[in-house]
């Protein structure tokens, strides 16, 4: 997966956040977590920390949830907190890709609970707080990954290693093999 260029798992993540809560609206997804995992693997510390705000300001741009820069400073604190722990999670493998998706997010989202009960108002904790924001919104987030950034990041690999025309001509073969074969079956 590193031959894919950061731009399209950037792209990825910024359709999420603009299409995502038309999509899932009751699903508070961390949709940069992934970008930030490949990103702390692939930049230099000063460069994930620039990229990492610019991600943050994206979101608080979109939304209007927080106070402005929120999400900003977030990201930052969580790039601060997280870059070093790049070492123990290889990018090439899906399966470390989804467990520092998982980090990413748990720690960002409390940094996000310490952030809004400091700039705006203080959040009642409770045991389902923390069993949804902490336990399972993460595992779903590293869900996310794999689903939304290692099967297209692997196909973009895959369709670089083979060209686009193969893949094409190859793709209709296998369909076509399968209607005949659908349609012979049935006479």
């Amino acid at each position: 997966m590193r031959q894919v260029p950061l731009l399209f798992p950037f792209a990825l993540a910024l359709l999420f956040t603009l299409a995502g809560t038309a999509l899932l609206p009751h699903v508070k997804l961390f949709a940069f977590a992934p970008f930030l995992a490949l990103l702390y693997n692939r930049c230099s510390f000063q460069s994930s920390l620039w990229l990492a705000s610019l991600c943050g300001l994206v979101i608080d741009l979109s939304s209007s949830e927080f106070r402005l820069g929120v999400h900003a400073l977030q990201f930052c604190l969580t790039t601060l907190l997280l870059y070093q722990q790049k070492r123990h999670f290889f990018e090439d493998k899906p399966l470390a890709l989804c467990l520092f998706t998982l980090l990413i997010s748990s720690v960002s989202t409390l940094l996000q609970l310490l952030l809004v009960s400091i700039f705006n108002q203080a959040i009642p904790f409770s045991g389902m707080l923390l069993a949804t924001d902490f336990f399972v919104m993460p595992l779903l987030d590293a869900v996310y990954a794999l689903v939304w950034f290692c099967c297209p990041m692997m196909l973009y690999a895959h369709i670089q290693k083979v060209g686009m025309r193969a893949f094409v001509i190859r793709l209709a073969c296998d369909l076509g093999l399968k209607k005949r074969s659908s349609q012979e079956s049935e006479d």
